[in-house]
């Protein structure tokens, strides 16, 4: 599960595409936009930009970037001293400072333009352009976006073209294959587009023609193309179309569709395979007051609960059954059994072996872990032999000048940890070794192969998902420049949710299924817990009836019970047969002494850290974007700061 949850954020870091966010305290909006663009026979034009601003906070200008990025006819130019003019609240201003500054692929102007919160501004640009068009022995061509990197959605788009006869030529415009298409009339005196909510960082681009005039001709001579154009103009028109229809049949029908089958079919299956491994319901509310076998904690929690002791240890395992609260309940059974002691020293918890007398191959190892060879164990003693000081290593692992001294500090913590998993593994062994003598029943099965199977398809059609939706993304936010893309971000994330609760539920089960003929032997221990959960509420009578209190103690404990059946001994004065278990319910520090014994999990945990220590390291790393639908250049761009 582990590798599967680090792939799996690798891909989401994939998907997610890491945003730089840039603080700005300005708020503003773009209501409108006026554009008017006047060409020449020259081939020069005249672009005027109209902006206006709504502010909704303070601010201290605007900027407007006007772009040549590729494709651009040869010799396209934008001089370097625009007109500009800012109205405030229907005030013009006298003077404005305007700072210019080239960038790779256009020019930056910056109007310093300072005012308040509810102000309307309205900037006006006029740029000199040179070589707008491509002219061939047919036609002259306009392939060009005047708009393409707006940090804010516009309102309104209105955009004019003219300067050239209309009557004769064709011009299109083109905000994307998913946006909707702008509004295209025919005037007398040119073109007038018009778009309603333009998006941030959309594209607007101006695609027309014109018939070659004898004006065109003898004004631009030199740079005339020896070769016709107009039905390559007319052919990617249709093909744009064409493509806008197929683009929309993919990610609007069989895209979404092929999503739609994968994630049914891989819900269906991972479906099948739960329902086939469903445990036996049984009555959440029932008890059992007698205790159903007299097993051993570490035996009953591999028995009944399928857990192992090297594995629960390794993995910090909590559910149903604690590794805490294994080792806590072994502890307290071999006191009640009379193999450890308990007493006290000065105030300090003191655990002595007592006798071998009685016990199994399983228990000789866990006491061999948790004494090390000793005959008595001081609380802060016990499983010493894992005991592993990270804040130390860390330390001189940041201090380590090479290779070799790290490698050696981390061996530190993978002995330890190879040292504890030798131990716990003879422990597990030996548990189930006394499963075998004891004639214990399996109460659990593997995966059959079919069911393997069902799960392990389910699985690769969600990594498909995750593939599909990646290329959906990619494909919409960078090919296409499409908001859609976040419609697939979207998507994302109750995919891998469902997919994330799918898999933890089949991981529990791939470990081991209840078997429904040896399943009540799980219930009776199931209703033996619920009748510990609920022994606070007994009355006195209840309570009287209870003869085995020292061994409910020891599986209270396994369950994370023990301080419930505590208290309930201390305050009805319930003392326990066996004195050192009856010294120990009855001190105050004997808890303090339990919970310390998670001690070993700490060291595991530790070990492991240290054996994983690395050097973390970082580094960091700024246009107009080219090409637009039907292969043109440019790009135009603002905003506030």
């Amino acid at each position: 599960m582990k590798k599967f949850l680090i792939w799996l954020g690798c891909l989401i870091a994939f998907i997610v595409p890491v945003i730089s966010v840039k603080a700005d305290d300005v708020s503003y909006r773009i209501p409108s936009y006026k554009g008017h663009l006047s060409i020449s026979d020259n081939s020069s034009a005249t672009f005027t930009q109209e902006i206006t601003y709504d502010f909704e906070s303070d601010y201290h200008g605007q900027y407007v970037t006007l772009g040549s990025a590729k494709p651009v006819p040869d010799g396209f130019y934008i001089s370097g001293n625009p007109t500009v003019t800012a109205t405030v609240n229907g005030q013009t201003k006298p003077y404005v400072r305007v700072e210019a500054s080239e960038l790779s692929d256009g020019t930056k102007l910056k109007v310093y333009n300072q005012g308040h919160s509810g102000d309307k501004v309205v900037l006006k640009v006029t740029w000199q352009i040179s070589r707008i068009l491509n002219l061939y022995s047919d036609v002259a061509v306009l392939n060009w976006f005047p708009i393409s990197d707006w940090d804010k959605s516009i309102g309104h788009v209105d955009f004019t073209v003219d300067g050239l006869d209309s009557n004769k030529g064709e011009l299109y415009a083109h905000a994307g294959f998913f946006q909707k298409n702008p509004q295209v009339q025919r005037t007398d005196e040119g073109y007038n587009i018009q778009f309603d909510h333009f998006p941030a960082k959309g594209k607007l681009e101006l695609h027309a023609y014109w018939p070659m005039t004898p004006s065109l001709k003898s004004k631009n001579s030199t740079n005339i193309i020896n070769s016709s154009a107009k039905d390559k103009f007319l052919k990617q028109e249709n093909d744009i179309v064409r493509n806008r229809k197929i683009y929309h049949i993919i990610f609007y029908g069989l895209f979404p569709g092929l999503l739609l089958v994968l994630f049914v079919l891989a819900i269906v299956f991972y479906s099948s395979v739960l329902r086939s491994t469903r445990p036996p319901r049984f009555p959440k509310d029932s008890r059992l007051y007698d205790i159903p076998q007299n097993l051993a904690p570490l035996v009953l929690a591999q028995n009944v609960y399928n857990q192992r002791f090297d594995i629960s240890g390794l993995n910090s395992v909590t559910y149903p059954i604690s590794f805490n609260h294994m080792v806590q309940a072994t502890i307290l059974d071999l006191i009640d059994r009379g193999n450890l002691s308990f007493s006290q020293s000065r105030g300090e918890p003191i655990l002595e072996f007592v006798k071998s007398d009685g016990l199994a191959d399983f228990e000789v190892a866990f006491i061999d872990m948790l004494f090390d060879g000793q005959s008595q164990v001081k609380e802060k003693d016990m499983f010493s032999r894992y005991y592993i000081n990270e804040g130390e290593i860390e330390g001189q692992y940041k201090k380590a000048k090479n290779r070799t001294e790290r490698d050696k500090l981390r061996s530190i913590g993978r002995n330890i940890r190879s040292l504890f998993l030798e131990d716990a593994t003879r422990v597990t062994q030996g548990v189930e070794n006394q499963e075998k003598q004891l004639g214990l029943p399996s109460l659990y099965r593997q995966l059959t192969p079919s069911e393997t199977h069902l799960s392990s398809v389910a699985n690769i059609m969600f990594i498909s998902l995750y593939v599909l939706i990646a290329i959906g993304f990619f494909l919409l936010s960078i090919g296409f420049s499409s908001n859609l893309s976040f419609l697939y971000l979207l998507i994302f994330f109750p995919v891998i949710t469902m997919h994330l609760i799918y898999r933890l539920q089949i991981n529990g089960r791939a470990n081991g299924c209840l078997v429904p003929e040896n399943s009540d032997i799980y219930y009776q221990w199931h209703s033996f817990n619920n009748m510990i959960k609920s022994i606070g509420q007994f009355n006195q009578a209840e309570l009287q009836s209870i003869v085995l209190w020292n061994r409910i103690l020891v599986y209270a404990t396994l369950y994370g019970q023990a301080k419930k059946v505590s208290d309930v001994l201390k305050r009805y004065n319930i003392h326990l047969s066996n004195p050192s278990l009856d010294a120990f319910t009855y001190s105050p520090v004997s808890f303090a002494m339990l919970n310390n014994s998670t001690a070993l999990q700490n060291y595991v945990s530790a070990s492991d850290t240290v054996s994983n220590f690395s050097i973390n390291s970082s580094s960091g790393s700024g246009g107009f974007s080219g090409g637009g639908f039907s292969g043109g250049g440019g790009g135009g761009g603002g905003g506030a700061f």
